[in-house]
């Protein structure tokens, strides 16, 4: 079975298993060191033993979760008790002596990585909180430790040991950090992007337009926008079928983008019409832009060489409107434009002379 290491950064528990597995390894070879060290310098045979079976104990654990990665849990459990029982006998056995007490450190780092926040917690307190009573306690029939070179060693590797430790979790934090970002801005896009087009979709359109109003009344810049229908879309459909219509939708995305400045809101107002919301855009400005449009549509070569004409409104802000008054103005403009023929652009303030015409 494969190991968890397969796993992506994105598994949540891919850096629980990437610290497991080091914390294993850094085991299995510390105390092997530490066995050979005190059986042969120190002839301290039954501590060389507890080292060595510590050793075996890592090493069994780490062939444990090749076997079987879905184990982590379980896993991970069996390495903190396994460094809470040899913590404690290390600290009981050295009475005080060599700054032994810096190791309780360690564990709270340790465990809270692995087990998480509710047994870290725990766990914390009961083992070392039990550890500094055990020393209270004791501690009377202590003799005085020396700060000597075994006591330097030990305050190193345990200071060396944490830090490693701390980078591991800052590292695991900003990766999460990194992860959540780009997903949130990845689950924005999808929410605000119409999966055809790749346009904004109503919802981003509906926000722009909010914007745009409140800046045109604060601000007394000018607003416009331009709402296009492709003409007899339906005959389309019915003749090539809704796929080709799809792909026809797409190309004018395209076309639609190609002719819009980089300033204006782009999106599907929806099914075949589109919305253009043009910031700082008067309403002469915004006729000779719908125009400019309407000719690039109207010469554009479409998938088999099919040919669209599109119907455009144009509306700009007036004092006191909204976005209903002022998408109202839009749809009146582009219904007219229809009744006119089609492949045409009318302004609201055309209606009126259509009107009397």
């Amino acid at each position: 079975m494969q190991s968890n290491l397969s796993n992506t950064p994105q598994d949540p528990l891919y850096r629980r298993v990437q610290f497991l597995w080091a914390l294993l390894w850094v085991m299995f070879i510390t105390f092997t060191i530490l066995g050979a060290f005190n059986y042969a310098l120190n002839d301290i045979r039954w501590i060389a033993h507890m080292h060595w079976t510590t050793s075996i104990l890592s090493l069994a654990l780490i062939y444990w979760h090749r076997q079987r990665p879905e184990h982590t849990f379980y896993v991970s459990w069996a390495v903190v008790l396994v460094c809470a029982l040899v913590l404690a006998a290390y600290i009981v056995v050295m009475k005080g002596r060599d700054y032994s007490l810096i190791w309780l450190t360690i564990y709270p780092p340790v465990v809270f990585f692995l087990l998480g926040r509710r047994w870290g917690h725990i766990l914390s307190v009961l083992v070392a909180g039990g550890c500094l009573i055990y020393a209270g306690i004791s501690a009377p029939t202590w003799h005085p430790a020396e700060f000597t070179g075994n006591s330097l060693l030990n305050i190193l590797i345990a200071l060396a040991a944490l830090i490693a430790m701390l980078r591991h979790i800052e590292r695991t934090r900003s990766e999460a950090f990194h992860y959540l970002h780009e997903h949130s801005e990845r689950l924005e896009y999808i929410a605000i992007t119409d999966p055809l087009t790749g346009l904004v979709n109503r919802t981003k359109l509906d926000q722009a337009l909010y914007r745009g109003l409140q800046s045109a009344k604060q601000e007394q810049k000018a607003l416009s926008v331009i709402i296009l229908d492709i003409d007899h879309f339906k005959k389309v459909n019915d003749t090539y079928g809704h796929q080709v219509g799809d792909r026809i939708l797409i190309q004018l995305a395209q076309v639609l983008r190609s002719n819009t400045r980089g300033s204006d809101t782009l999106g599907r107002w929806g099914g075949e019409e589109f919305l253009l919301i043009a910031e700082s855009c008067t309403r002469q400005q915004a006729k000779v832009l719908a125009e400019k449009i309407r000719h690039a549509v109207a010469a554009f070569s479409f998938y088999e060489s099919i040919r669209i004409t599109v119907s455009l409104g144009v509306a700009s802000f007036q004092h006191g409107d909204d976005e209903s008054s002022l998408m109202r103005r839009a749809d009146k403009a582009l219904y007219a434009a229809k009744a006119n023929g089609r492949n045409c652009t009318i302004t609201e303030a055309e209606l009126t002379k259509l009107a009397t015409d």
